[in-house]
């Protein structure tokens, strides 16, 4: 439940939070010259945590196991690190595999900027040459059915199709969502939820999971309480408008336990989005007004 909070313990301590969070979080570069707004901060983002083409390879292969386990050897994925088949743009191309004799071999080949123009071409191919569909559950989930069997899968024409992506970005979620769905989901609902996000050419994702458990280590080390944080922080249900200030305490207190597992599972979260080539958006800090300190 909600306890009063005692009012000799109210304290404006957005500057020492903003301040601390700054020197911890700030990009270890500046954006380019002649850059405009934020997207070369973005951009140079994305590259100072980029996957190498391997491990993003390895992700794509990965999506597709999960997706179609008896596919996994029908298709070949490959980086275009080089920029020999986008150039500039983010892209996917899709062909026939040239040496591949269809049996018990791969049949079609996946080539893009990132994972998530791999799979996203991986979803192209299935939708427009297989008739497959694929959504969120409770919208039709993944209708599989019309994909032929290994050896059998349709053939691209000529040499093959590419698309650009029209934006750098795609951005996926809002800041509430987490509370009205993802607080309750384990690995294994974010992994399924992640391959869908690659799979739609998501790139842009929001990641706010286990924040708590960073603000609980800045908070104590400025000496606020673990009875201090029980009365500041919401309860899983209710984070979204606590993280934003408006109300505190409601629906708490968190556990350690809790806080320790939802950390662990965003490190799970932000090593497969980066994986996948993905930019998930984490929070920097929220400029909160009151805040409980013992100084």
């Amino acid at each position: 439940m909600m306890r009063p909070s005692p009012p000799r313990r109210l304290f404006l301590a957005a500057p020492f939070l903003i301040l601390l969070l700054l020197t911890l979080l700030s990009p270890p570069r500046a954006a380019a010259a002649g850059g405009s707004s934020a997207w070369v901060a973005l951009r140079g983002a994305a590259g100072s945590r980029k996957a190498s083409p391997a491990e993003q390879e390895g992700a794509a292969a990965g999506l597709l196991r999960r997706l179609l386990p008896f596919h996994s050897g029908s298709f070949s994925f490959q980086i275009d690190s080089k920029g020999g088949v986008c150039g500039q743009s983010s892209c996917f191309r899709i062909s026939n595999v040239v040496d591949g004799s269809g049996k018990g071999g791969a049949e079609i080949l996946i080539q893009g900027t990132t994972a998530v123009e791999l799979a996203s071409g991986l979803h192209w191919y299935l939708k427009y040459w297989c008739g497959a569909h694929i959504s969120w559950d409770k919208t039709g989930g993944a209708q599989l059915a019309s994909i032929p069997s290994p050896g059998s899968l349709p053939r691209v024409q000529g040499k093959g199709v590419k698309i650009e992506r029209p934006v750098p970005w795609n951005y996926y979620q809002n800041v509430v969502t987490s509370s009205y769905s993802f607080v309750w989901w384990d690995w294994k609902r974010w992994e399924k939820e992640i391959d869908w996000m690659a799979l739609q050419g998501i790139n842009l994702p929001l990641a706010f999971t286990g924040q708590e458990s960073i603000w609980q280590k800045v908070f104590k080390s400025f000496n606020v309480t673990d009875r201090d944080l029980d009365d500041f922080f919401g309860g899983p249900a209710f984070l979204a408008w606590a993280r934003m200030g408006n109300l505190h305490g409601w629906g708490g207190p968190l556990s350690q336990n809790w806080l320790d597992q939802q950390l662990a599972l965003q490190k799970k979260i932000l090593s497969r989005m980066i994986e996948l080539g993905m930019v998930p958006g984490t929070l920097l800090f929220y400029c909160l007004k009151l805040l409980f300190f013992n100084l």
